[in-house]
């Protein structure tokens, strides 16, 4: 059972409880952002990242998490989100600030040039496995998207040293 969507050519699968699911198209779109920031206030679009949607691709998102594995005491993590792909796509999650030199947690990738800004160096945070995890989500833009920030904060907060980036 499928019908086109309103935008592209893909077709949304399932049935009523799956409407909206695609049809808002790619990125994430005001209203989830105005969501995001009731638990992340400093919660921010980029603004060269505006799709012709009129949704978002990219947002930064101000997190608290652990120093490294033996150290938790707090640090801020500028993070910014790729979202250009979502709801279809797992997201993809890099830190902007600290600099990858201040940077001792263990599921931050050391710095590195990325097409998202290519002028800025951005360290790539390891979700592991989640993306198979996402893809087996239910079809809820919500759901995922709360799923996806909740898994960048737990991975924050709780260096896995069996999943080393550095």
């Amino acid at each position: 059972m499928g019908r086109r969507e309103k935008e592209g050519s893909s077709l949304r699968r399932g049935g009523p409880d799956m409407v909206g699911y695609l049809d808002s198209g790619a990125g994430i779109t005001p209203d989830e952002l105005r969501r995001v920031m009731i638990q992340y206030p400093s919660t921010a679009a980029v603004k060269q990242h505006r799709m012709r949607n009129g949704n978002f691709g990219v947002i930064q998102v101000s997190m608290i998490g652990a120093r490294s594995a033996g150290d938790s005491s707090d640090v801020r993590y500028q993070v910014l989100i790729d979202f250009r792909n979502f709801p279809s796509s797992t997201p993809v999650a890099y830190i902007r600030s600290p600099s990858s030199s201040e940077i001792r947690h263990c599921n931050i990738y050391r710095s590195g040039r990325y097409a998202l800004a290519p002028n800025i160096d951005l360290c790539a945070i390891c979700i592991g496995s989640y993306a198979g995890s996402f893809e087996k989500l239910p079809e809820n833009r919500e759901m995922r998207l709360g799923c996806f920030l909740n898994q960048v904060q737990y991975i924050l907060s709780n260096p896995n040293p069996k999943s080393k980036a550095r």
